[in-house]
């Protein structure tokens, strides 16, 4: 399965203040900042990249009821949910994208579907 097929997309991470009743901020004082997820066709200015999580999207036969994944760069600060994981991005895009960390595995743990699975070359394989 390739991560198109998931919708993939990339996003970088912007942190901006936003007035109350504003689109997309839900902060409640004038001052506060919120985190913006931007997606991006640039993989060089990406700080993650965003799928729908492919177990799920093979057990609900598409995407509706699926839910979605994030995986940051190392260069997003380590108390940034989702946490703990975090991959180097190798390749040019979303079609040859290789994630690789220690293991390189993707574990989604805690509650939930329990997938686990790496992307290599833009496919999700070894899915369990």
């Amino acid at each position: 399965m390739r991560i198109r097929e998931l919708d993939a997309y990339f996003v970088r991470r912007s942190i901006r203040p936003c007035k109350v009743g504003a689109p997309g901020c839900n902060v409640v004082s004038e001052h506060s900042e919120h985190e913006w997820q931007v997606p991006t066709e640039n993989i060089a200015e990406a700080d993650g990249v965003a799928f729908m999580c492919p177990k799920c999207f093979l057990a609900n036969g598409g995407s509706v009821g699926t839910h979605w994944v994030l995986c940051w760069r190392p260069r997003v600060p380590a108390d940034v949910a989702p946490k703990p994981g975090r991959w180097e991005f190798v390749g040019t895009m979303l079609d040859d994208l290789t994630l690789t960390a220690g293991s390189s595995s993707i574990l989604l743990s805690g509650p939930g579907c329990g997938a686990h699975f790496w992307i290599e070359r833009g496919a999700v394989v070894r899915l369990t």
